[in-house]
């Protein structure tokens, strides 16, 4: 490849114990900038382009028998992963994140109310703390049934008044909080918990179902409970041990070294199989 064209030649770099690998740009036009800075926007936003909006959604949805995979009849049991990651989260708050560092560290401790399918690259909305929806035919309603028996990792029971905590500090933020995918939710104008496992959002306008599903199905949308909001002012920033309902939760962390997480013995799908999951920073700033 020419030294002339936009790429050039691959450059290898070793960081720690990651290996990227990067395209040598010799220029970078208007347009690009532009193209880059709106990339940079909606993956903020929990929209990235790699993912775009989601595939057609159904207006009603019955995912009370949904898994998305069969438990295997004899899984091998143990062992640990390592995983290496650029740099440490700047902070534990994940709503006010809009960085890798923070979810792609501390997704696994956390679920969604509904999520993208992993199976197919993202395409699909499928359940996840919610099995089940019905969206009224005026877009302007949106009705979530929950999973019942789930629970956090303090064993807190987990119900629609979690829910409602998480999405009204999203939509509306308290003083001092700030949260990229509050404008996502700019329609939003009631958040109701029906009883202690239905959900209802309420929109003061109608908005494209394809986007109000993949807003609330953002992996940056994690719930917590609304205990732990409520102990903690409303801003998790500086709260290490947040209890999520994930398949894997805090065991213990060493600032710019590793973060080690244990499985969830009551994890709601079914218990991991692997016990623990290290997480190593690459750099010591």
């Amino acid at each position: 490849m020419s030294d002339k064209k936009t790429f050039s030649k691959i450059q290898r770099e070793d960081i720690g114990i990651m290996i990227t690998w990067h395209p040598a740009r010799t220029c970078l036009s208007r347009r690009d900038m532009l193209r880059g800075s709106a990339a940079a926007l909606m993956g903020a936003y929990g929209l990235a382009p790699r993912y775009g909006l989601a595939a057609d959604i159904p207006l009603e949805y019955d995912g009370s028998k949904f898994q998305i995979a069969a438990p295997e009849p004899n899984p091998k049991r143990g062992g640990v992963m390592r995983y290496g990651v650029l740099n440490r989260p700047p902070h534990f708050d994940v709503h006010q994140s809009g960085t890798v560092g923070n979810i792609g560290t501390q997704g696994c401790m956390f679920d969604n109310l509904i999520r993208r399918d992993p199976r197919d690259s993202g395409k699909t909305i499928i359940p996840d703390l919610a099995h089940s929806w019905e969206i009224a035919k005026d877009a302007k309603t949106y009705r979530f049934h929950l999973r019942q028996g789930v629970q956090f990792h303090d064993g807190a029971d987990f119900t629609s008044a979690d829910i409602k905590a998480t999405f009204d500090r999203i939509a509306k933020p308290p003083a001092g909080v700030s949260i990229p995918r509050t404008p996502l939710f700019r329609a939003v104008s009631e958040i109701n918990a029906r009883d202690n496992y239905t959900v209802e959002f309420k929109l003061a306008a109608p908005r494209s179902v394809n986007f109000m599903m993949s807003a609330f199905a953002s992996g940056w949308n994690v719930i917590f409970s609304k205990k732990t909001l409520e102990e903690n002012n409303y801003d998790l920033g500086k709260v290490l041990y947040i209890p999520g309902t994930g398949p894997f939760e805090t065991q213990r962390r060493v600032e710019n070294e590793v973060w080690v997480m244990e499985r969830n013995p009551n994890y709601c799908e079914q218990r991991p199989a692997l016990p623990r999951w290290y997480r190593q920073a690459s750099d010591n700033p």
